[in-house]
Parts: structure tokens; sequence; C-alpha cells
């Protein structure tokens, strides 16, 4: 452990929270904290053990931190302690006070917490040098050089010049290569900063100190930071003015800025700003905006099924895309590669940054008109849409765009930030329009949408959720062969809200794996009470979204549930996307492997809509096809027979149950029945229906619905046996 991160510290701020974020910031970084609510009880703290360092906050009751510094300082054993003040105030002369009290350093508020320990541990390294130069005067020059400290004394009527050792190594230079005079200092300046220091050595002149940072440049080519710190000295003697100086090399210090702040400020794969520039950068184009009475817009960019480049060609090509991306972006929005300013000054302006995994932010801090914006939106995709070459693939992406303009949309930055991310949320949600210009309805949308994720989370804690049974009839015989489990959310003020809505929501925010819990569970209780009344051989369908099939608690909690209510397995169907199965085939073989060990069956939903593959239907352990109802909805006009044909035909060759959903029409009807597909789902028969309404469905049948032809069925009845009309 070093000095600096053994140090003691002491905290002192009237707010509580500043203190506990202050003290939690040091403690990790290794630094031992004290702390004091108010200036009073910060100077018995500081009689009674001096600190290493001490954090004071300017704004307090009673002692100001500027009367605290000012009488810390003033003690014996108080003039070489570190003191970095804290502030909200951010005036010139507020700045100006702080060093006059004799405070070290001066940091405004929000801190940046990363940045703080950092410029602590130089504090504490630059205080331990003066300690050691006040104890050992003798050794001067050898503490100079280990400070790379240099000095010199002009005196300016004679223009002579008596510099240190030192400070002719701080230029890489022999005394004898330097040259005389005290403008012989320029030729060894970097160019850029040569009319900073010709100003500053004019003042000088007329007896004006300063403090300057420039650079020099040193024979070999090598750039060097110094700083360098002028007061006018004793004249007292009649040697006219004299003016002494000091100058420190900082390369170091600069460079490990430079470093802390590419890593606070930039992202480090793709080389782009990352949120928190953005946003500060954000924060001086809304500024300039609003007093300028213009236009400033915010683009948010998110790449489309991002996460399926990593999980098929690995996380190295993941990143190469967003390295190419990054580029394109950047080039088409006329970005230059971000550079830091030297000695660490004002950030640089920009346009691109990346916000998050696959998000980008696009800066336009001059927009003309709503159009531009958009027009610019659009061309952005084009970049995106432009294939990119890895070896040995190409990849083609798509991207949505949300987007918000200043002051169309609101007023303050960091709500324009938020306001495209809404929009962006819109854009992703729907398969419209790949850019979503911000409107008041999506803000209203997206607060009721938050609303909703916890009113939702109260309906699953309190069992508000129902449990609803459609009935599956086999058409050849009029028998109710099985009946999918639908979850509906009765709410109590909304009144019902529908499935799609409350689901995605529950996938989105991770609510999904103990909702399907809750309603497995129900599912089990209900087939429990209605065993009676089930034929053998008879199934609910119970939906698994993609989360709960990847939940490594899958397996355990359908053995434990089945189980707990005493269900056979063989009563259960499982029913899951092609999508959902195809995102991992090696998991997806394991995982269905073992529910058709337990005896559980698994059905493909909306079959057709995704891969389609008979590859992966021939490896996994499937038993159901389901028709997507999209195709049999064009049944009606003759669309979509080619690929109902298909699919019942994959499913028979293969020895699979094929279901129809979503059938409503006789004709629908007979064109599956003519076809091979007997199993059929949809309102034609019954919607879903109680677990009680179920069980008289099994007992007493329904009646045919008006116009259905009974040589279709095979009956000469005029009712399906175990059956049952639904209202």
């Amino acid at each position: 452990m070093t000095a600096t991160e053994s140090a003691r510290i002491l905290v002192v701020d009237d707010d509580p929270l500043t203190r506990l974020m202050a003290s939690e910031a040091l403690r990790e970084g290794g630094f031992a904290t004290l702390e004091a609510q108010d200036g009073a009880q910060a100077l018995g703290m500081f009689d009674a053990a001096v600190p290493d360092l001490v954090l004071l906050d300017v704004m307090m009751p009673g002692l100001s931190g500027f009367e605290v510094c000012e009488q810390m300082r003033a003690r014996p054993n108080g003039a070489l302690v570190p003191i970095i003040m804290l502030t909200g105030l951010d005036d010139g002369d507020s700045v100006q006070r702080a060093f006059d009290v004799g405070a070290t350093d001066f940091i405004s508020k929000p801190i940046n917490w990363t940045l703080l320990r950092f410029r602590i541990r130089y504090v504490l390294r630059s205080a331990q040098v003066m300690k050691e130069l006040t104890r050992n005067k003798e050794s001067l020059s050898n503490a100079q050089r280990i400070a790379r400290l240099g000095s010199w004394e002009w005196l300016v009527g004679d223009d002579r010049v008596q510099r240190s050792d030192q400070y002719y190594r701080l230029f890489g230079q022999p005394a004898s290569a330097f040259g005389a005079g005290m403008e012989a200092v320029l030729d060894h300046v970097y160019l850029p900063d040569r009319p900073l220091v010709a100003a500053a050595l004019e003042g000088a002149r007329r007896g004006v100190g300063f403090q300057l940072t420039y650079r020099v440049v040193w024979p070999d080519g090598s750039v060097r930071t110094v700083v360098e710190t002028v007061e006018p000295g004793d004249s007292s003697e009649g040697a006219g003015l004299v003016m002494e100086g000091s100058a420190q090399d900082i390369t170091d210090q600069v460079d490990a800025q430079r470093r802390i702040r590419q890593l606070a400020y930039y992202d480090h794969l793709t080389g782009l700003p990352n949120r928190e520039f953005f946003r500060e950068n954000l924060l001086g184009a809304a500024v300039r905006c609003l007093r300028n009475d213009s236009r400033c817009a915010v683009m948010v960019v998110d790449i489309d099924r991002f996460a399926r480049i990593n999980d098929s060609l690995g996380p190295e090509r993941g990143d190469q895309v967003l390295q190419v991306i990054g580029h394109r972006l950047r080039e088409c929005m006329g970005d230059r590669a971000p550079a830091e300013p030297a000695g660490g000054g004002a950030l640089p302006s920009f346009k691109v940054a990346r916000l998050a995994a696959d998000e980008f932010g696009i800066l336009m801090p001059d927009v003309g008109h709503l159009d531009e914006a958009v027009a610019v939106a659009h061309r952005l995709l084009g970049v995106v849409r432009a294939p990119i070459h890895v070896p040995g693939q190409d990849i083609t992406l798509s991207a949505r765009i949300g987007l918000a303009v200043m002051p169309d949309h609101t007023g303050d930055a960091d709500a324009l930030l938020k306001a495209a991310e809404t929009a962006l949320n819109r854009a992703k949600r729907t398969n419209g329009e790949p850019v979503a210009l911000f409107s008041e309805e999506m803000k209203i949308a997206a607060f009721l949408r938050f609303t909703l994720e916890g009113e939702l989370r109260r309906a699953i804690g309190e069992h508000e959720l129902r449990v609803v049974y459609q009935p599956i009839v086999d058409a050849a015989t009029g028998i109710i062969v099985k009946a999918e489990a639908l979850v509906r959310w009765p709410h109590m003020g909304r009144g019902p809200v529908p499935p799609p809505e409350f689901i995605s929501l529950a996938e989105e925010t991770g609510m999904i794996v103990p909702l399907s819990r809750e309603v497995f569970e129900r599912v089990c209780a209900d087939i429990a009470e209605l065993e009676a009344d089930m034929p053998p051989g008879f199934r609910i369908s119970v939906n698994l979204s993609g989360v709960n099939f990847m939940d490594a608690q899958l397996i355990p909690t359908v053995r434990a549930e089945l189980a707990k209510a005493g269900v056979p397995a063989s009563r259960i169907e499982f029913e899951l996307t092609e999508t959902v199965l195809m995102r991992d085939l090696d998991y997806a073989t394991g995982i269905l492997a073992q529910l058709r060990e337990m005896g559980v069956r698994v059905a493909v939903d909306d079959f057709g809509t995704g891969y389609s593959s008979l590859a992966y239907l021939r490896r996994l352990a499937v038993d159901t096809l389901k028709i997507d109802r999209s195709f049999v909805s064009e049944l009606d006009d003759g669309q979509g027979i080619a690929i109902v044909e298909a699919v019942i035909g994959l499913a028979h060759s293969l020895g699979l149950e094929v279901v129809a959903e979503g059938v409503e029409t006789i004709s629908q009807l007979a064109a599956l029945h003519q076809r091979g597909c007997h199993l059929i789902q949809g309102y034609l028969f019954a919607r879903p229906m109680s677990a009680k309404m179920l069980s008289q469905a099994l007992q007493s049948g329904i009646r045919l619905p008006p116009g259905l032809s009974l040589p279709l069925v095979g009956k000469d009845e005029g009712m399906f046996p175990g059956s049952f009309s639904s209202p």
C-alpha cells in the first residue's frame, strides 16, 4: 500500500449524503476517512490529529469553508496540509477567494468521484514532495531533480537570468546551449504555445506574476509539459525589478489525467465518447440552442437484433461490427475522431457517441427544420444497412432511430435525450417506420407503460391474473383432445388488459418468470380438479417464453409443481416458438430431451413464421406443429394454401401432430380438413373459457356452428360428443 492510499482524509460537508458518497468513494480508493458536519467540528478534529488532506465544502452554516480553510492555514501545523475545496459555485470570484485563503485545489460540483480519487492522489504526492523540501532544505537541488522542479531569478533591468541546473533539465538542454536572457526560453517552447508564453513574459517585465502551463520541445523532438509560476522577488537591495519563478515538469500528471479522462469519458471499444461525455456536450449545445433561438436534435440509433451477431459469430466479430458502425456514423456526420486538448482543457465537441452496447447517440447542434433531422436519420439508416465485410462473411444489419428536437419537444437537455429514447422504444415496438419522431402521445404512453409495470408487479403478487382455456377439437371425431391455457388480466381500474401488452411488458422487465410460474401452478391445480372429467390422453398446453425456456430452474420447477399438484407429466404440453428454440440449438436439444424423458410433450407455436427448418425439427424432440393464425386467415381468399399444405405435409412426414389455430370460418375448416389437418383451435368452435366451463364442455358437448356440413366431420348427429358452445 502506498503512502497516498493509506492517507487519512478529513471530509467536511454539512450534507450527510455528500459526506457518505465522498467517504465511500475514497474508501474504495484505499483511503481512510474522517467526517465533520460543520466548520467548528472540523477545526476540533484538525487540532486533535492533523489529517493528510482536507476535503472541504464551501457553503456551510456557521463557519464557511473559506473561513475554515483560513483558520487551518493559520495553525502552526496547517501550512502544508493539502486542502481541496468543493462547491456548486462556478464564478471566478469564488475560485479566486478559495486560493486567496490558502486552498490547494478547487473542484466544482457535481463531482466525478473517479477523477476526484486520482486528483487526491496527485495532490497528496505533491504535498509529500513539498514536505520533504521543507524538512531538508540542504538537499534542495536533489529534491528539485526528483520533483522535476526548476527555478530561476530574473533581474529585469539587466535581463540577467540565474537558472538552476534542474531548470535546464526540464528542457533537455545543457546550460551552454540554452541561450542567455529571459526570452531565450521561447526558442524551446512548442510553437503553438509561444504567443501565450511571450505575453506572460511581457507582463512579468512590468512586475506582473503569472502561472502558466505550456509545452516545450526537447532536442530529440519529444514534447513535455511544464507549469511555471512567477512572482515579483525581493528588490530591497536596489537591484531593480526582480522576478522569481519555478517550473515543474507535469508531463506524467497530464498523461495520467488524459488516461483517466479517456476511461471516464470514452468508450474503449470504438474510441467514441460515452454516454456521460455525450450528456456534457448535449448540455452545452442546449444552452447555445436556447440562447441563439435555434434548434438542436438528438438521435438514438439502435442496431436491430445485434445479439444474434455475438451468438452466431462470436463476441470478437461483434466487436468488429460495432467498430465499423461507429466509424461509419462518425464519417456520415462529418465527425473527426475526438482528440483530447492539451493540458486537460475543455472537452472537445463531437456529434457521435456510443451510449450502450448496441446504441449510438447522434447530436445535431444546429438544425434548420424537423425535416432536415429526419433526412439525416434516414441517411444514417442507409449507413448502417450497408454490408459489413468480416473475414469469410458479409453482414447486413438494420437499425431503428428515435429522434427528438429542441425546443419543439422539450427545453431541457436531459429531457431531450430521454425523449429520443422514448421515440426509439416506440420504433422498436412497432414494425413500421424505422425512424420515430418524438410526440407527446409517446410520452403519455411511456408513462402509462411505466405505471402498468408497477400494477403488473402487484397483480402477479396478489394473484390477480386469471387462466382460461381454449379447447382444441379433433374435427374428424368431434372430440376435444386438449386445450391451450391462456392468461388474462382483468384490471380492476382499466378493465381487461390485452395479453400482448402486458406479456411483452413482462418479458421486457423480467416479470415473465414469476408470471409464467404462477400460470403453470394454476394450470396444475386446475388439472388436478378436472382429472375425473378428462379423457385419456387429454392435455393442457402452456406457453413458454424465451426467458422461461432459458431459465436454469425450468426443469426443477416443472418437476416440483407436478409433484406438488399430483399431476402426471403426460397431461402437460409446452408451446415454444421457433425463434426461442433456434436461439441456442444445443441448449434447446438438451432441455427438450429432459422434458420428453419426464413425459411432457412439446409443440412448436407459430410454425412457418420463423426458421421452418426440417433439419432442426429432426434434431429436436417436438411432438406438435401449430400453423400460425396468419396463414389460416389467408385461406378464405385462397392465399397461404401452399404454406399450409407444406406445414401439414412436413408434420405428417415426421409423425407429428399438426394444429391449426385461429380458425374462425367453415371455409377455413374445410380447407384444413381436406388437406389432412384435423386438430382445430379457434372461435369457430369455442372461445377461451374458465376451468369450470371446460369441465362442462368435456361432459356435455357444444352445438355445431351454423352451416357446418356434417359429412365434413363424418358424423350424422347435430352434436359433437364432448364439446360445448361457449358464449
